[in-house]
């Protein structure tokens, strides 16, 4: 049972509106060559029972499915490579309901769930439309530009396309490539056009091509992709929610348990999943003898899923390991933290590939880096994958 198709992949380029299981499955070249065989050679090992299944969502259209998969596929590999025997949803007494995984190596055992902090139905929505239009814009008629595109503001519904790149190549005719050669690399520099209707507002900026690259076929005009309308990914939020859901979905299970949490945040600190874990981080504020003002000291409210105050609760979620924004072609460079209960009903058992957070008995929080780096964990080359993921489109 393979996850990818069969056939000879030619267009090394990137599409717009296209999902992630599409992208993976159709993009050419060898360093994607790369990244599907470690996908198939993870996925050739996971229980035979639940191939079906992550296979499946593998190859969906949702990215949400698609992307929770893999993390599925991750999370097993990972224990393999640790040297557990791994079960793919075990029978735990009391419920019909089955957790991913059970982890048994020397005579331990640790339970693990995954879950996904995924972006809202609001935001994927959002993030459709937008991708929609840059499919469309990737159709324009543009021999001597590309374009710097900014979309300022998005309407709640589609965009007329026919409009626009109509619109979009009156003005691109009209403009001389040779008189903006010699201008800096800022969008400003570049002659703009804004372009407003259905409740949309985007400013377009005409980048000169090099004299090499116009008019020639298969350059496609889409170049730099400014800001627009984002929507910031909140970690807390998207892991007290994804803890609340699984934290206790199965009862007692007289064993350690971990949650394994996939976050889409690109942000590489550790603020909000202290926040979600330990409570909000708050200034303390005290009064002076003169009635004067002044802060004292960071402290944590006891709003987080761990921390109460005055006791530590959901003792049986042994451990969370919060996985960001994980990707198959950057696996072998991710580093990902696994945060421990400061007190535990089951300790968790050594799972040394992740970097490691505890908290002693004074409440300091410590940081404890693998010994080993992902590549090294997974058997991969370094660099891994090796050459350029995309070819250099005509761009001088």
């Amino acid at each position: 049972m393979n996850i990818f198709s069969a056939f000879e992949r030619t267009d090394p380029s990137r599409r717009h509106g296209e999902s992630h299981s599409q992208f993976i499955d159709r993009v050419a070249g060898p360093f994607w060559d790369q990244v599907r065989d470690l996908i198939e050679d993870w996925f050739s090992r996971l229980c035979s029972d639940a191939q079906a299944d992550v296979r499946g969502r593998l190859r969906s259209r949702d990215d949400r499915q698609s992307k929770g998969a893999f993390f599925e596929l991750y999370l097993h590999e990972c224990l393999l490579r640790m040297g557990y025997t791994v079960t793919c949803h075990p029978e735990v007494d009391a419920t019909s309901r089955r957790p991913d995984f059970l982890a048994e190596k020397d005579g331990s055992v640790v339970y693990v769930e995954a879950r996904s902090a995924s972006s809202s139905d609001v935001a994927v929505g959002a993030a459709a439309r937008v991708n929609t239009v840059y499919e469309s814009l990737d159709k324009t008629n543009s021999p001597n530009f590309f374009l710097w595109i900014d979309v300022e503001r998005q309407g709640d519904g589609p965009l007329r396309a026919r409009p626009l790149r109509s619109t979009l190549e009156k003005w691109l005719r009209e403009l001389n490539p040779d008189a903006y050669r010699d201008r800096g690399n800022g969008r400003h520099d570049f002659p703009g056009m804004p372009y407003e209707a259905d409740g949309w507002r985007i400013q377009f900026h005409a980048l000169p091509k090099s004299p090499e690259a116009r008019g020639k076929e298969g350059v496609r005009p889409l170049g730099i992709f400014g800001g627009g309308r984002a929507f910031l990914v909140q970690d807390k939020e998207g892991i007290k929610n994804a803890l609340n859901d699984k934290g206790s979905a199965y009862g007692p299970l007289g064993a350690p348990y971990v949650v394994a949490v996939a976050s889409s945040s690109i942000t590489t600190d550790d603020y909000d999943v202290k926040n979600a874990l330990y409570g909000t981080e708050a200034l303390l504020i005290g009064t002076g003898p003169g009635g004067e003002t002044h802060s004292d000291a960071l402290v944590r409210n006891p709003d987080g899923y761990w921390y109460k105050g005055d006791h530590w609760g959901h003792r049986h979620v042994s451990a969370v390991l919060v996985v960001k924004n994980l990707h198959p072609a950057f696996v072998g460079t991710q580093q990902h933290t696994i945060w421990e209960h400061p007190d535990p009903e089951w300790s968790v058992p050594p799972l040394p590939m992740w970097r490691r957070s505890t908290v002693d008995a004074h409440g300091a929080m410590h940081f404890v880096d693998p010994a080993r780096t992902p590549t090294e964990w997974f058997g991969l080359t370094d660099p891994w994958p090796i050459g350029e993921p995309f070819p250099r489109e005509g761009r001088s």
